[in-house]
């Protein structure tokens, strides 16, 4: 028996198929909350998964008022509102754009009805996670689950589209994850080099960071937050801020997260270069920054889903970095939107969220084959998200030579920095005076680069030893990150979007050409070509640190730290 979905005249009739006969289930306004995912185009369908194996569901609710909570969010993030800067807590948003208690309770008591169970809520009201049967999950969701052979890994995922009924509270549900545990969402993988790598020190001169000019200004008062798969080794970080006399004196700690089959994983069972290179990046550049480490157990979307949850709903996080994402074209669009309203309430909050725009240029999906991207169809020009969110700074990569007085004596886009246009996102404020877009209607990415480029790369202690350089743009990020923690520190109240400050000058004129940005006008992409101006492979190019921390717009409604 399988399920399909017919239309006709924009009504959607969920038909159930035996053989010999097709018998019409409902014929309500039925609304897709999971895409089929686009590996089964090239996998082997093994036939039905066992009736009895235990999903993961997330389930996302949508905003009662869409409409509102994008004006409140674009109002205080926009420097020529009156409301700019008058963040909510978590607990303010909530009770203002979120569903009420009783809807999220409605739509729980719905699914745990058909067999839900073990139901994980979170404070927001958003998103609530449960376990359930394969056979409960297709008769609730109208789909059937297989299994699918991709080279010698066996996959599960659903055959059709999820669907919920268009009544009582499944209208409320924007998406639901953990139909497959095909796994789209990757780190962009920190590339080794073998050249010698820059010192925490000689990356904040070259880019002329508030702690540079001003050593006091080490993010004190600040909390990074790290959007993470696996752990690091506490005597590798140690290594590293011995070897360039980091004095931390933030408070790092860990927040494990639940992994396959909702188990938590400890501390210290998963070691990655990722985790590292973020946590060595963010406390070496912010060494006065609290630093928590959100480690997910695995890369399944309902696991990072409590990841981000987990943050947004942390009213002490006030920066925020990840470099793990998927190529746009290969993700579950409704997945995407999903999670892009966790960062819009993020952005509501005032916390600054940056993101690796990718490794692999103007082709994100990079090869195009499993387990990126969009296999069996031609490679496109695309995205990486969650960097492509409007929410979130996505943070590109240049090649960076520095002079002997350690500043910057030539910079290139790098080929590998991941750039384009959205294909979900339409153009957000802060592009909106930006005369040099690829694409007009869509958000462009990235909105700015440092050094990523494996040639010109960071030093890294990773297993104990320094033998490798990394470069790519998952050091950006964690960079970027340390930078606004710094600016934090010296304004004494969160800044909101990156972008607010970082496409400031095109507000007062004073972009390009301007003290605070570097304009990087050689390199390429792919398909993009760095130029005069904003660009698709640097975005507004590089920065200098400080100079962008002193021509910050004024907030007339700051939210203390």
């Amino acid at each position: 028996m399988r399920t399909f979905l017919a239309t006709t005249f924009g009504v959607f009739l969920l038909f159930v198929a035996s053989p010999g006969h097709a018998t019409v289930v409902h014929a309500k306004l039925w609304h897709v909350v999971a895409r089929v995912p686009k590996f089964i185009k090239v996998a082997k369908d093994l036939g039905p998964a066992s009736p009895s194996q235990p999903l993961t569901l997330s389930v996302h609710l949508r905003y009662p008022n869409e409409k509102a909570v994008r004006a409140f969010v674009d109002a205080v993030n926009n420097p020529q509102s009156p409301s700019f800067g008058a963040f909510l807590t978590p607990a303010q948003f909530t009770q203002t754009y979120e569903p009420t208690g009783r809807s999220y309770s409605t739509v729980e008591y719905d699914i745990i009805q058909a067999g839900g169970q073990n139901p994980l809520t979170f404070a927001n009201r958003k998103v609530f996670v449960v376990t359930m049967l394969v056979a409960e999950a297709d008769a609730l969701f109208g789909t059937q689950i297989d299994n699918y052979q991709l080279g010698s890994v066996t996959y599960y995922a659903n055959a059709t589209p999820a669907v919920v009924p268009g009544i009582n509270g499944f209208q409320l549900i924007r998406s639901v994850s953990g139909f497959t545990n095909f796994s789209t969402t990757l780190s962009q993988p920190p590339l080794e080099s073998s050249m010698p790598g820059y010192s925490p020190a000689q990356i904040q001169t070259a880019y002329d960071e508030p702690i540079h000019a001003n050593p006091k200004l080490t993010g004190s008062g600040a909390t990074i937050a790290i959007a993470t798969v696996g752990d690091y080794l506490d005597s590798d970080l140690s290594a590293f801020w011995s070897a360039y006399g980091v004095h931390y004196t933030g408070t790092l700690s860990r927040v494990a997260v639940a992994g396959k089959a909702r188990k938590v994983r400890r501390p210290g069972t998963i070691f990655g270069p990722e985790t590292t290179l973020d946590v060595e990046q963010t406390t070496s550049n912010a060494p006065g920054a609290n630093v928590t480490v959100y480690e997910a157990g695995d890369t399944q979307s309902t696991t990072l889903d409590q990841v981000y949850e987990g943050i947004v709903n942390a009213p002490h996080v006030d920066v925020v970095t990840t470099s793990f994402g998927a190529c746009e074209i290969g993700a579950d669009e409704t997945e995407i939107a999903s999670d892009n309203d966790l960062f819009e309430q993020a952005a509501a909050q005032g916390q600054t969220w940056f993101a690796a725009s990718g490794d692999n240029g103007s082709h994100d999906c990079g090869t195009n084959a499993p387990p990126y991207g969009y296999p069996g169809y031609p490679n496109p020009n695309t995205v990486d998200f969650p960097a492509s969110s409007p929410y979130v700074a996505a943070a590109g990569g240049a090649s960076l030579f520095v002079n002997p007085s350690g500043g910057i004596a030539a910079e290139k886009g790098w080929s590998g920095s991941g750039g384009g246009v959205s294909r979900y996102f339409a153009r957000p404020p802060y592009q909106n005076t930006v005369p040099t877009l690829a694409d007009r209607t869509d958000r462009n990415v990235p909105d700015v680069a440092l050094d990523a480029d494996p040639s010109t790369p960071y030093a890294f202690y990773f297993m104990g030893s320094f033998a490798q350089s990394i470069g790519g743009t998952s050091a950006v990020a964690p960079n970027l990150a340390a930078l606004f923690a710094q600016m934090d520190q010296r304004f004494g109240y969160r800044l909101g979007l990156a972008q607010t400050g970082l496409y400031y000058g095109f507000i007062t004129g004073t972009y390009p050409g301007g003290p605070a940005w570097h304009d990087i006008r050689h390199g390429r992409n792919g398909h993009f070509r760095a130029g005069t101006g904003y660009d698709n492979v640097t975005g507004i190019g590089s920065i200098d640190g400080y100079q962008l921390m002193l021509q910050m717009p004024p907030v007339p409604n700051p939210v203390p730290l």
